[in-house]
C-alpha cells in the first residue's frame, strides 16, 4: 500500500486544503495518510522552509506548495502503477523462470 506523508505547518491553509483533498481521494483509493508538522521536527524545518505543503509518497517528494486534486491523483496513480509492475514483473519472473529440468 502506498504511504503518503503531508509535510504541513500550524494554521497553513494551503496544508489543509492538501489534506482535505488527499482525504477525499483516500476514499476512492487507499493509502495510508500520515500529516507531519515540520515545526516539531528542526530537520524538516530547515530542509523544507516555506515550501509547505509538501507531499512525500512512499518517503519520495512528489508535490509541494499549490496544487490541484487532479495533481494529487495524478500522484497516486503514478506510485499505483510503479508499485503494480514490480510486483507483476516479480511474480512472471518467479512463475514463468523457473523451468523444470
Amino acid at each position: 500500500m502506498i504511504d503518503v506523508t503531508i509535510l504541513s505547518r500550524h494554521d497553513c491553509h494551503l496544508c489543509d486544503v492538501v489534506m482535505r483533498i488527499a482525504q477525499q481521494v483516500q476514499s476512492e483509493t487507499p493509502f495510508t495518510l500520515t500529516r507531519m508538522n515540520i515545526d516539531e521536527n528542526a530537520e524538516l524545518a530547515a530542509r523544507y522552509g516555506d515550501r509547505i505543503p509538501v507531499v512525500l509518497i512512499d518517503q519520495v517528494e512528489v508535490l509541494s506548495g499549490k496544487m490541484t486534486e487532479g495533481d494529487f491523483r495524478r500522484a497516486i496513480q503514478k506510485a499505483n502503477s510503479n508499485g503494480i509492475l514490480p510486483r507483476i514483473m516479480s511474480f512472471l519472473r518467479m512463475f514463468y523462470g523457473k523451468k523444470d529440468p
